[in-house]
């Protein structure tokens, strides 16, 4: 082998060493969520009332002088936000409460810990067409969420309404116990129950004569909390309020993740507080 050609073939190989080393660093910045110096940690929201609090989020990590970022990824359910964090997708969801959440890992076996405690949505009862509760006729239709824990929920919104009755022994949200339709035992008017997609309950109150929705979809649809034909008290600090209050989740694996508890000590501000209080327009009430 002549000397050029010893010369061509080194070349050649420092190029490809290069080009390896290039596309490596490429592929690991692709994987990663770390660029700059900056760890970018993503959130599953179901809300786009919550919004706003995840960027005060980042403005109090800044503040702090924290590295670590916030980015909030829109899912059309928390069902999916949930598969998303279990499958890696997300680093941490942000839309569910206690009872939604302890139903999908009873059913799903999801290795998942709650990280934090965010806030208290009401659910209320709703009407296009009356001002009442008392104004239900009889074999009037009510829409209820198409999901056990809220559907539960909102039968037992409608039992302090005083609409319906159900038996107490289904009727355990702390224990994962949710009353179903099938545990009315009592219902004079006989209301028809329509099990809708939570998300779809506010455009769909023509269609009956009220509707049972949780305040942050309310608040989304453009209505106010106050437009309430029937209030629960929402106060987080009673016992039967406690399964009902939102919270912050992350992989059982990654619960002690020093980024993680950066994120939750930025939530649990005074600034976040206040806005939930004063531009929520009641959707949340905090619970720290």
């Amino acid at each position: 082998m002549n000397t050029e050609h010893r010369i061509r073939r080194k070349a050649i190989a420092t190029i490809l060493a290069v080009v390896s080393a290039a596309g490596l660093v490429i592929s690991t910045s692709a994987c990663g969520s770390s660029s700059a110096g900056t760890t970018t940690v993503k959130v599953a929201l179901t809300t786009a009332t919550d919004e706003p609090l995840w960027k005060l989020v980042n403005q109090n990590l800044e503040k702090a002088g924290s590295k670590v970022r916030v980015k909030t990824v829109a899912m059309k359910s928390a069902v999916l936000g949930n598969q998303a964090l279990s499958s890696g997708d997300v680093d941490l969801s942000a839309q569910q409460h206690y009872a939604f959440l302890n139903g999908e890992i009873k059913e799903k076996k999801y290795k998942f810990t709650v990280i934090g405690e965010s806030y208290i949505s009401p659910l209320n009862i709703y009407s296009n067409s009356i001002k009442k509760i008392s104004q239900l006729k009889k074999g009037d239709k009510v829409l209820i969420p198409n999901d056990v824990t809220n559907g539960g929920r909102a039968l037992v919104v409608l039992q302090e309404a005083g609409v319906i009755k159900i038996d107490p022994k289904k009727n355990d949200p702390a224990n994962g116990v949710y009353p179903a339709e099938e545990d009315i035992t009592s219902n004079p008017k006989n209301i028809q129950i329509v099990p809708t997609d939570r998300n779809l309950i506010m455009s769909s109150l023509d269609d009956a004569a009220a509707g049972i929705a949780n305040a942050n979809a309310v608040v989304d649809y453009g209505k106010s909390i106050s437009d309430a034909i029937f209030a629960v008290n929402p106060d987080p600090k009673k016992t039967v309020n406690k399964p009902w209050i939102n919270v912050i989740v992350a992989r059982t694996a990654d619960k002690d993740n020093a980024n993680y508890k950066a994120i939750i000590k930025a939530y649990q501000q005074a600034n976040v507080r206040s806005y939930m209080k004063k531009d929520s327009k009641g959707a949340e009430i905090p619970v720290w």
